[in-house]
């Protein structure tokens, strides 16, 4: 008895879903034509996003190596000719998002720094490090950015941007991030501060280097001079 209820219950239930499927057939078909066009849609987008950013790539490249090709045999002011074309020609791409934007940041940062053009290089340093901030880029921008401050006099400023790099643990010279900011913690009259991040490049994996023999050297220094405990 109960297992003809059981087979009443399972046939009155297949017939209720064949019903609901027979009743809502176009509105299921349309919506699993909506998935599949978004999927297609997604896969189009982002082929044309990754072709649209390749492009601009290699068009930073172009603009990278038409300023590079021969340097060193050319004239100051051929080079200045050539940056002041690279400069040009990078404006538009240095308004874009992404590894493009930061890449032509990154470009014409160099020619600035190279100009000794501090406080713009700095600025587009900072502006490549927050388009890929959670890249390997993000250190190496933040150091130069802490470079260029030191350049200006703003000790402060230095600081901040050397520890950033200091602290990525992607960055390939955390120990010389880490005695440069040292150095600016000396500046500043903080030998205590300077004294534990000179401490800290000795933690690295890669400690064994001129930065942090330079590290205890000027530990040594402060401890000499009264400085430190």
């Amino acid at each position: 008895m109960n297992a003809a209820l059981n087979g009443e219950k399972k046939s009155s239930g297949s017939q209720k879903v064949s019903a609901f499927l027979g009743d809502n057939r176009i509105v299921l078909l349309a919506i699993l034509c909506v998935l599949v066009l978004g999927v297609v849609a997604y896969a189009v987008a982002f082929s044309v996003y990754s072709s649209s950013v390749k492009k601009n790539l290699d068009v930073v490249e172009v603009i990278e190596y038409s300023l590079l090709k021969d340097a060193a045999d050319l004239e100051e002011s051929t080079i200045t000719a050539r940056q002041d074309t690279a400069l040009s020609n990078l404006e538009p791409y240095l308004k874009k998002g992404g590894i493009v934007g930061a890449r032509a940041d990154m470009l014409a940062a160099d020619i600035h720094m190279q100009r000794k053009e501090w406080d713009a290089s700095r600025a587009l340093w900072l502006d490549a490090a927050a388009k890929r901030r959670k890249t390997y880029l993000a250190p190496i921008c933040n150091f130069n950015a802490a470079a260029c401050s030191e350049e200006l006099g703003d000790v402060e400023s230095a600081l901040k941007y050397y520890l950033l790099a200091a602290e990525n643990s992607e960055f390939t010279v955390r120990s010389r991030a880490y005695f440069d900011a040292g150095r600016m913690k000396e500046s500043l009259g903080d030998f205590e501060g300077a004294a534990d991040l000179y401490e800290q490049i000795a933690s690295l994996e890669y400690s064994g280097d001129i930065w942090n023999d330079l590290a205890q050297t000027r530990f040594i220094v402060l401890r000499a001079e009264g400085k430190i405990q």
